[in-house]
């Protein structure tokens, strides 16, 4: 069950997609998908109003045969450059400052410290490293 883009027609195909003589010629045939804003509710839903059906909360007219597997949300911005799920905090030994080491999520180390911001090394980011292989 899904959508696809035959030319400039969405067609909906139960199964296997099959084209009729005139479609076969088609130089254009794609899986579809909507892409809808970010919001705070997922993919949200699809309902009907009017004869029509439509994807909330961005009410954007869909086939009628859409389903939430046919929806692509538009990541939220900066959404995929930190995962603060681990992180390792450090004293500083000159002063009382704290420095803490989080993975981006590509799952390299970064470090809050002047020399991992400078010069994109550190011996934090180093500890972190040598515990994780170790």
């Amino acid at each position: 069950m899904a959508l696809w883009k035959v030319n400039n027609d969405i067609v909906y195909a139960e199964g296997a997609l099959k084209l009729n003589p005139t479609q076969a010629n088609a130089a254009s045939v794609t899986r579809f998908s909507y892409t809808v804003p970010y919001s705070n509710v997922g993919k949200g839903g699809i309902i009907e109003a009017d004869g029509k059906t439509y994807h909330t909360p961005s009410w954007i007219e869909v086939h009628p045969k859409t389903t939430l597997d046919d929806i692509v949300v538009e990541k939220k911005l900066f959404d995929e450059l930190f995962v603060e799920e681990k992180s390792w905090e450090f004293e500083s030994a000159s002063s009382n400052k704290k420095y803490t080491v989080k993975l981006k999520r590509d799952g390299n180390p970064y470090c809050n410290c002047w020399g991992y911001m400078a010069h994109k090394k550190c011996k934090h980011v180093k500890k972190v490293k040598e515990n994780e292989i170790n």
